[in-house]
C-alpha cells in the first residue's frame, strides 16, 4: 500500500495529523522491533486523542491528548526499541529532556538510542516500523504536522520497508 499526502492551509490541512494518530495507535496495538523517528527538529507534540480512555497503554497519562514523549516511553514499556534521529538544534532539546525523564521514570531507558546528527547536516524526515516506512518534507512538530505545505508518503510493501529499515538502522542504531 502507498499513500501520499501532500497538504497545505487549504487541503488536507489535518491529514498527516490523522495519519501519525493511526500509525501511532496501530504500534500502541502490535509494536515494531525497532521503531526510527528521524527529524531535524522534534517537538513533543499532542498526537493522540486518549480523552475517552480509549488506550490501556496511555492510562497512566490521563484522559487527554497524548504527547509524542508519552507515546514514545509507552512503546518502550512494551519491548519496542525506539530510536531518535535528529539534531543538536536547540529547538529539540525540550523533547529530549522530557523524553528522556520519561524514560527514566518508567525505567526504560535501555530501549532507546538518541542518535544526534552533531554535524547538522541530517534533513531527513521519517518514521519506520516493522511493516510501514513514512518519508517527506514534514518535521514533527506542531509547525511541520499542522500549518507548514509538506509532502509524505507512507509505504507497507515489504521490499521497501526492509530496505527502509536497514538504511535507518545503518544511519542511527537500533536493532534489527
Amino acid at each position: 500500500m502507498n499513500r501520499v499526502i501532500r497538504k497545505s492551509q487549504s487541503a488536507s490541512a489535518t491529514e498527516a495529523a490523522d495519519l501519525l494518530a493511526g500509525l501511532f495507535s496501530a504500534e500502541l496495538c502490535f509494536p515494531s522491533k525497532c521503531l526510527w523517528l528521524v527529524s531535524p527538529w522534534v517537538s513533543d507534540v499532542e498526537l493522540l486523542d486518549n480523552t475517552a480512555g480509549n488506550f490501556d497503554a496511555l492510562t497512566r497519562f490521563g484522559k487527554r491528548r497524548i504527547r509524542l514523549a508519552e507515546i514514545l516511553v509507552a512503546l518502550a514499556e512494551k519491548d519496542a526499541h525506539i530510536v531518535v534521529g535528529t539534531t543538536t538544534d536547540d529547538h529539540n532539546t525540550r523533547f529530549l529532556e522530557r523524553l528522556k525523564l520519561l524514560a527514566a521514570d518508567l525505567r526504560v531507558e535501555g530501549q532507546f538510542t538518541i542518535a544526534i546528527d552533531t554535524s547538522n547536516n541530517l534533513h531527513t524526515k521519517a518514521l519506520t516500523g516493522d511493516d510501514f516506512a513514512l518519508a517527506g518534507s514534514m518535521n514533527i512538530t506542531f509547525n511541520g504536522i499542522q500549518v507548514r505545505e509538506e509532502s509524505v508518503d507512507l509505504r507497507t510493501d515489504q521490499g521497501y520497508v526492509a530496505q527502509a529499515r536497514m538504511d535507518a538502522f545503518d544511519r542511527f542504531g537500533g536493532v534489527l
